[in-house]
């Protein structure tokens, strides 16, 4: 907690659990509607029937107001294939865990539930309400652990080869004769869950025996007891303890680890999340239906989300709640919406027909979020309040949500922020002013005014009284220089200018560098753009060759083909004519090109002013010397 003076569960609860209007219940020892009309109350106990009757008397409470559902879980909707569709609409779901009618083991059909729930695109709150294991470890836990091994990729340095595993077998055979219980020892000297946990945190450092965590004491402890004459290192002894565990786990768990996923425990409370779910697990004999609420609060607590992620939650809510007022108080703006109407259905091709229909949505989305802006806005400006309240320190507030930082990490948040600020989605089906294209690895963009990039508009001629269009379109394009190439054009200049030149410049490592370009981002001269896509690196372009922008652009006219209009995953093919070697006639040279970014619409205005001053420049004649 922040000072102990920062309470998150009051905002954790309007963003995620207020919200709540459909729950749905699937528990093998519950009578649903339709078992009850068929066959009444037999065959199942009294107690199951009376916690049936608790789950509804709360769900019609006032401070709930659930709309209830019940599954036994033998209902064929609940089929692996079509349990994400059956459970679309819940918006908390409770879980028995055990659902085969056994009350020990991990349990398939449940964990199938909880995999296609994660990979459902609907935000899943999920309460697994069990009785856990009823053999002698009796632990909700072993419930909790089942669920994180389902959802984590097995690591592959458990996957030991018969070769490692004999070395090791034979290794513990020797042991074995001053220790006989040796394989045990090392197998109970870490908890499965300690274990997955090291995995998901510190699987490098565990693989690599450097791994210093107190959870290791007891394995470490005993290695360091291993007799001198057998020949057994640590990390071979790791990976083959790691096999051991997988023992019973390999046929639950993934290839490959659940997107987003993160869990953490901590005694009684445990969170589990992945993309689209939030899970957590409670015991049914300490915990009744009327205080999970209360439990899925302290497990969102313990897992600590980011206020934005708050944020968003609070936003999707407001929308599924004013969405029908906001829409009808936009929709009577009449003459607004006919014109929107009119550009989206005079559109002509398809790729006319993208453009029209995400700049129409894009400003529908404007007018909606106008319309829900104020509770929004008072939601976050109290968590903001409160944050202010309880700690002043600005860093501190900071590593409450963030992990704590380096300095590479501080300037990878100003890459990303200006990233945002710069450049955006490719949002129209053609060539327009701001776009950046990769020809020959080289970046170039787009500086031609957007009203000569229409297609059709400007590039039609009238032959014999039938009006063609032409194939070709001109744009000017503008090399962009890679930020590090041109920092270090920009110093060699500067160290020249000092008469520096027999004294070597210093060498700036990587961080340094990073730095020394930002320091420049604020003189309107670099571009911060993602060419692979959001996944991928930011990349830093530089306007002119030098990062001081003092040199004038390099501006080349091309000639692009089908007017300008492309496909995101197609080449474009251009155009350039130049003189040839001599200089004595013009050569025409075909080039590919690909758009892989483009620049916001202000910026790309801004720079293009630059270019327009740069060509405009007046020679005069002053003499300098």
């Amino acid at each position: 907690m922040l000072d102990g003076n920062f309470d998150y569960k009051p905002f954790l609860k309007e963003a995620y659990i207020e919200p709540i209007r459909t729950v749905t219940v699937i528990d093998d020892e519950y009578p649903t509607l339709e078992c009850l009309i068929a066959q009444g109350r037999e065959g199942y106990k009294d107690e199951d029937i009376d916690r049936l009757s608790e789950i509804i008397k709360v769900s019609r409470e006032e401070n709930f107001n659930w709309l209830l559902d019940v599954y036994d879980g033998k209902e064929k909707a609940l089929e692996i294939e079509n349990v994400s569709r059956r459970l679309y609409h819940s918006d908390l779901l409770i879980l028995d865990y055990h659902l085969d009618g056994e009350d020990d083991g991990l349990c398939q059909k449940s964990l199938n539930i909880i995999k296609h729930l994660a990979d459902n695109r609907h935000f899943n709150i999920v309460a697994v309400h069990t009785k856990g294991y009823t053999n002698e470890k009796g632990s909700v836990n072993d419930v909790y652990c089942d669920i994180v091994a389902s959802l984590q990729a097995r690591p592959k340095e458990a996957n030991l080869h018969e070769k490692p595993r004999k070395m090791v077998e034979s290794a513990l055979d020797d042991w074995s004769d001053e220790n006989e219980n040796i394989r045990q020892e090392l197998t109970d000297s870490i908890s499965k869950i300690d274990l997955l946990s090291l995995i998901h945190k510190n699987s490098n450092s565990l693989f690599s025996g450097l791994c210093e965590d107190e959870r290791l004491q007891v394995f470490n402890s005993i290695y360091q007891q291993k007799p001198d004459d057998i020949k057994l290192c640590i990390k071979l002894l790791m990976r083959w303890l790691v096999s051991e565990k997988y023992k019973g786990l390999d046929a639950i768990a993934p290839v490959k680890t659940a997107k987003h996923f993160d869990w953490g425990i901590n005694g009684e409370i445990n969170w589990l999340k992945t993309e689209d779910l939030f899970l957590t697990v409670v015991g049914k004999k300490t915990t009744k239906i009327n205080d999970i609420p209360d439990k899925l609060l302290e497990a969102m607590e313990f897992w600590r989300p980011h206020p934005h992620k708050l944020i968003l939650s609070k936003l999707r809510n407001e929308v599924e709640c004013k969405g029908i007022s906001a829409s009808s108080n936009i929709l009577n703006k009449r003459y607004l919406q006919a014109a929107w109407l009119k550009e989206l259905i005079q559109s002509k091709t398809k790729y006319e027909s993208k453009t029209a229909a995400w700049s129409t949505v894009s400003k529908l989305w404007e007018e909606l979020a106008t319309e829900i802006k104020d509770d929004l806005g008072d939601f976050t400006v109290n968590l903001l309040e409160s944050l202010k309240q309880a700690d002043t320190d600005e860093n501190k507030l900071l590593s409450y949500f963030v992990p704590e930082k380096n300095e590479g990490d501080e300037l990878e948040q100003v890459k990303h922020a200006n990233c945002f600020s710069c450049s955006r989605k490719i949002s129209t089906h053609h060539i327009i002013t701001g776009h950046v294209l990769k020809i020959n690895n080289n970046f170039w963009l787009c500086l031609t005014p957007i009203c000569d990039l229409v297609p059709d508009q400007k590039n039609r001629e009238e032959t014999n009284g039938e009006q063609d269009i032409k194939p070709l379109m001109p744009v000017t394009l503008v090399q962009m220089y890679d930020a590090k190439e041109a920092l270090k054009l920009t110093r060699d200049s500067m160290w020249s200018s000092l008469k520096q030149v027999e004294v070597a410049l210093p060498e700036l490592s990587e961080l340094e560098i990073l730095q020394q370009i930002i320091n420049y981002s604020s003189q309107n001269n670099l571009l911060f753009i993602q060419p692979d896509g959001p996944e991928g690196d930011i990349r830093i372009l530089s306007f002119t060759v030098g990062l001081d922008g003092k040199a004038n652009p390099k501006a080349k006219q091309y000639y692009i083909e089908n007017q300008g209009i492309f496909d995101c995953d197609k080449k474009i093919k251009l155009h350039l004519s130049e003189p040839c070697d001599k200089g004595t006639s013009l050569t025409v040279k075909p080039h590919d090109g690909v758009v892989v970014a483009e620049l916001r619409y202000e910026y790309a205005l801004n720079l293009m002013s630059r270019l327009g001053f740069a060509k405009s420049r007046v020679g005069l004649d002053f003499i300098n010397n």
